[in-house]
């Protein structure tokens, strides 16, 4: 178009313009007197071009940083972000909010789920204390599964649809917290009752996982770092739902439901110490172990692939620039030797002392499987 021509030799003019006038202030200011510039001449075409068309708003192009990749990326970040489970569970609603009309999160105890807080129900007082079965329905299945369910609304709960409306487009989904192999809260989500609502179920699991995989670290490290098996901190406190705040749409402030008792993420059964030849270096063939030994040794592995991924997910710059350079360990040495302790303060006197895992796991997350890149002075 003629106008776009035109715009574009006033962008030119007007960058040409200001550089020359202040070369050498090409920070916060240059930035704003260019956007200032450029919008005091387009200013006519502009307002042309937006009187002539009426193209729906949700068609145009998304500013920087709303797009739906900057959304999940922020809303991960915030999960990773929190000190504490009450605040991680907050922080996974408020991302779903993101890419969900509707979403309620559940906590698991025993043969009930109870409401806990959420996120787009106009109805927020009518959840207060909601509580169904455990084992049946949508959130059933999805606790005996411990995998995401899809199926009609009604297959959740008849009553809670009847009080909160069916969603647009009839179906839910129930999503399972998985966390050290048992399943402590789900969330169930759905498009609500509003003709644009939507549900991005791919961004929501993403997001739950992510959730989860972050409760599980930190009841790892408390567990490693006071040289005991005892329970970690619940779930959810009953304390969490302190100040209630009105329930509003999708995106906008939490409206807290009072909690549930506490629940408790299980606590790893205590671990023997080893009295089997262990396994060989990065977790060879453990079937010739006693299913206890079996399973200190899988617990061990994942504990040592978390404690690596949190390393990677606070490091991302160090780790590619370590991988070009062949450095990583000097670059990365403080956070590795202290995870490292972590890890063997836990199981450095068990069945799972000499295989190796936490090495293996730097070798493969950090180092993407090329030893060379740690450099020579990494410990195996």
């Amino acid at each position: 178009m003629a106008e776009d021509k035109e715009i574009s030799q006033i962008v030119e003019k007007a960058v040409s313009e200001v550089l020359e006038a202040h070369l050498s202030e090409l920070r916060t200011v240059l930035r704003a007197e260019i956007v200032g510039k450029v919008m005091e001449l387009a200013q006519p075409i502009l307002e042309k071009r937006a009187a002539e068309s009426q193209v729906a708003s949700a068609a145009s192009v998304p500013a920087p940083g709303t797009g739906p990749t900057d959304l999940l990326n922020a809303s991960v970040a915030s999960i990773y972000d929190a000190n504490a489970q009450t605040e991680i569970l907050k922080s996974l609603l408020d991302g779903m909010a993101q890419f969900t009309s509707r979403a309620a999160l559940f906590v698991v105890k025993g043969n009930t789920i109870s409401a806990w807080q959420n996120r787009g129900f106009e109805n927020a007082a009518a959840l207060k204390g909601f509580a169904l079965d455990s084992s049946s329905g949508l959130a059933g299945r999805a606790i005996r599964d411990r995998e995401p369910v899809s199926a009609a609304a009604v297959d959740f709960d008849n009553a809670f649809i009847s009080t909160h409306g069916n969603p647009v487009d009839g179906n839910a989904c129930v999503l399972p917290m998985v966390v050290r192999e048992k399943v402590a809260a789900v969330v169930y989500v759905d498009a609500g009752t509003d003709l644009d609502g939507n549900s991005d179920q791919s961004a929501l699991r993403l997001l739950v996982r992510s959730a989860a995989s972050w409760l599980e670290l930190m009841s790892l490290r408390k567990i490693a770092g006071g040289g005991g098996a005892e329970a970690p901190e619940p779930v959810m406190a009953a304390a969490a739902a302190a100040t209630p705040v009105p329930a509003a749409p999708v995106a906008a402030a939490p409206a807290p439901i009072a909690a549930p008792a506490p629940v408790e993420v299980p606590a790893p059964a205590p671990v023997a110490v080893a009295a089997v030849a262990p396994a060989p270096a990065g977790g060879g063939d453990v079937a010739g172990l006693s299913p206890e030994d079996q399973e200190v040794h899988k617990k061990a592995k994942r504990f040592a692939k978390l404690l690596v991924d949190e390393i990677k997910l606070y490091n991302q710059a160090k780790v590619t620039e370590g991988r070009q350079n062949k450095d990583l360990y000097q670059r990365l040495k403080e956070d590795i030797d202290k995870s490292r302790n972590t890890y063997d303060k836990r199981y450095g006197a068990t069945a799972a002392a000499g295989a190796g895992y936490f090495s293996a796991e730097v070798i493969r997350i950090l180092a993407d499987n090329d030893p060379t890149t740690l450099g020579s002075d990494f410990p195996q």
